[in-house]
């Protein structure tokens, strides 16, 4: 039988036993029990395994109840893996663990125990987006908002704003807010939550609100939990909003044992409400912290630490931090300067290419880009390559919603016996032609045996009035398709189809992130047609049909070499590969044209890059292109500002070999010939050279300086939209405003 120990014993000898496994850094943090303690965890620097010691050691060693410790992560899979790591450290004898859960989790388990406001239940249901969106349009309706104007989904998507900032509909100064969508819906907010409680209903931000609201109002139930909460960890704080950052106040305010981790630098969701100044104001509201910073990096080589540090180290907002490795040096990140994004994607894949001819496999390979619709060109160059491959986060591109449906509109026009595509498109976008209707129309062809298209023309002897007229005119519209195609090439119908069906015109409306991505899309779509007639003068609508049909097939391809990778950089985060390529790395791209009017959202592109360099374990290719086809124009673009920080020594660069320029050239090596340098401050400009492209900095006489934003119409008659801080957008003749290119 064994000597007993003393609980001194034992813990010395279970750090000593840590200790194995532990950097200095990570040993001091997983010690510090009492107090408020903020782990600034840099990327690859093992932030999980000192938070699953940290736990264990408090369990372990110091004999605390697994039942007073509160670790909150983001996703349910991460609350899954720390909860397994945790019990499996603990081993089959472990007995109870810890709460490990999400914020939302969280909250939906108080709630369901002590939900206690007027007009609610404990029985109360969860509103999913569909439920909330039905809920806004009838509020709207009895408001009398014009959804035309406003549309539902930007209100909500406002409201959604109100309670991440922990703002009740009482705590709203309309008299503030200057007239516009958000006013609106600072309008809409009290009916919507109204008729939320008349259903017995919460939607997700209500979880969070409720949880806060319920603690604020009953001092004891928040004793309570003070009490039974006494140490709390919450991971990935940088990307907590404010309503959850009250949350925490509140559960931590008798005991103060807040270990709160995160990377201000990996702070990359500001559009969905996330408050980078949480991290950035803890020590404040919480005297006393302890700050520990995590800097040996255990993933990616001192080359690729080198140039994410240089780029992210600009930024004003941030704690300063330097991570560095054990790993070796590394090969220098390869930049290639393509002449298109068809010789940029033909670049990428060839690099990939080799890669696995040195005997790496897809599994260890990624693609990162900045928005959905970059993905397109590189679809169709893998999909030529026979290459597996993986949209992660999202659907390929020709699964994506918009994309089918405007797919549905030219099916119909080719084939207008196609019912399916048909009833897809008969009322997308809205157009007051309901279900109940169509219903009524499908079951005439069904007696009459006529092909769908046929009853709608006949609709007038099914429906009634109101209906009939607006079926008329859809089928009205469907016919001058048919004549365009007749008579005119693909590109033009596609034109056609954006312009007169009000697709394009409902997501301008609607104005938010995910309407802007699908924007994105569009104008991709009708660049991948317009290339798909450059190429094969001959090819036809239907062809390019075909080759969008054929895509499905070729993506369920089982491959025994792994599957490849492809995903924006905000979905990458918290993924690792062996080798990245990153697309697009240039000035309108990343940085994304929509964050140069603002400085908050231009260091957000710079932690972006952050994010996707340090997600390469040991190769990392950047690309640009010079010239890229958006919507039936050809822009030329200056690379990314980012690269200037990146260090020359890091960098090797290649170009195509379709330019004059050398097919190689040492960074900052090049002759005088060699314009694809990096000049600094430099924006992308239109390949006619008027220099007005989006992402261009202008100055004007009366409005000062400003950012080019949205341009239409060709170089005789250019119109561009300008963002001019002070005065918000202006619309200006590029021919009378007399811009100054700056």
């Amino acid at each position: 039988m064994h000597s007993s120990r003393t609980g001194h014993d034992i813990e010395s000898h279970q750090i000593s036993m840590d200790s194995n496994e532990l950097n200095p850094e990570q040993l001091k943090a997983v010690r510090h029990t009492d107090g408020p303690l903020m782990l600034v965890a840099g990327a690859g620097s093992g932030k999980t395994r000192a938070i699953t010691f940290r736990i264990l050691h408090m369990i372990r060693d110091k004999g605390i109840d697994p039942e007073n410790i509160l670790a909150i992560t983001f996703t349910n899979k991460a609350a899954a893996e720390m909860r397994e790591r945790v019990v499996k450290q603990m081993g089959a004898g472990g007995g109870r663990v810890p709460w490990i859960s999400t914020f939302h989790s969280l909250c939906l388990r108080l709630l369901r125990q002590h939900m206690d406001f007027p007009g609610y239940t404990k029985d109360f249901v969860i509103y999913d987006a569909a439920d909330q969106l039905s809920v806004v349009k009838k509020c709207m309706k009895a408001a009398s908002i014009n959804d035309e104007a406003f549309p539902p989904k930007t209100i909500l998507n406002h409201i959604s704003g109100f309670k991440n900032d922990y703002q009740l509909p009482e705590h709203i100064n309309l008299d503030a807010l200057p007239y516009g969508h958000k006013l609106k819906a600072a309008h809409v907010y009290p009916h919507y939550q109204n008729a939320l409680k008349e259903n017995n209903a919460l939607d997700f931000d209500d979880l969070l609100m409720m949880t806060v609201k319920l603690f604020q109002q009953d001092k004891a139930l928040c004793d309570h939990y003070n009490n039974r909460f006494r140490y709390i960890l919450v991971d990935e704080f940088q990307d907590t909003n404010l309503t959850q950052y009250h949350l925490i106040q509140l559960l931590s305010r008798a005991h103060h044992n807040v270990c709160v981790v995160g990377d201000d630098d990996q702070s990359i969701y500001r559009w969905r409400g996330a408050n980078l100044e949480n991290l950035l104001h803890f020590e404040k509201d919480f005297p006393g912290t302890t700050v520990i910073k995590l800097e040996e990096n255990y993933r990616s080589t001192q080359t690729i630490l080198n140039a994410a540090g240089a780029v992210v180290r600009e930024n004003m907002t941030r704690r300063e931090k330097n991570l560095w490795t054990r790993n070796e040096a590394g090969e220098p990140i390869l930049y290639y300067r393509a002449e298109d994004e068809i010789d940029e994607a033909r670049a990428v894949c060839e690099r990939i290419h080799h890669w696995v001819q040195d005997g790496a496999s897809f599994n260890d390979m990624a693609i990162l880009y900045r928005t959905n619709a970059q993905s397109r060109v590189l679809e169709d160059q893998l999909r030529h390559l026979n290459v597996p491959y993986q949209v992660i986060g999202g659907l390929k591109f020709y699964e994506r919603k918009e994309i089918k449906d405007i797919l549905s509109y030219l099916r119909v026009v080719m084939n207008p016996s196609d019912a399916v595509s048909l009833k897809r498109i008969v009322n997308t976008p809205v157009r007051g032609i309901g279900k109940a209707s169509v219903d009524k129309v499908e079951a005439y062809c069904s007696e009459q045996h006529l092909p769908l298209l046929e009853g709608l023309r006949r609709a007038a002897n099914v429906v009634g009035t109101g209906p009939a007229k607006k079926i008329e005119q859809f089928v009205l519209m469907m016919d001058r398709f048919q004549k365009v195609m007749q008579e005119c090439s693909a590109v033009d119908l596609l034109k056609a189809v954006f312009e007169q069906t009000g697709y394009l015109t409902a997501l301008q409306k609607e104005n938010t992130q995910e309407a802007k991505s699908r924007l994105e899309n569009l104008n991709e779509l009708y660049s991948a047609v317009e290339q798909f007639v450059d190429i094969d003068r001959k090819g036809t609508l239907k062809d390019f049909l075909d080759t969008t049909a054929l895509v499905a097939d070729l993506d369920n391809l089982d491959d025994s070499r792994g599957v490849l990778a492809l995903m924006t950089l905000h979905t990458c985060k918290g993924l690792e590969f062996d080798s990245v390529c990153i697309l697009g790395f240039e000035n309108g791209l990343l940085p994304h044209a929509s964050s140069l009017s603002s400085s908050e959202e231009y260091e957000e592109e710079r932690r972006l890059c952050y994010v996707g360099f340090t997600r390469a374990r040991k190769k990392l290719m950047i690309s640009n292109a010079r010239r890229r086809r958006i919507y039936g124009s050809t822009f030329t673009y200056q690379p990314s500002d980012f690269l200037s920080a990146i260090p020359r020594e890091a960098m090797t660069m290649e170009s195509s070999a379709l330019t004059s320029a050398p097919s190689r050239s040492p960074y900052g090596q090049a002759d005088a010939q060699d314009n694809w340098s990096l000049p600094a401050g430099s924006a992308p400009s239109p390949a006619s050279g008027n220099g007005f492209s989006v992402g261009t900095k202008v100055l004007h006489s009366k409005f000062g300086s400003g950012v080019v934003v949205n341009r239409e119409g060709g170089e005789d008659d250019l119109k561009v939209v300008v963002f001019f801080k002070g005065v918000g957008k202006k619309k200006l003749a590029v021919a009378h405003a007399n811009l100054i290119v700056v």
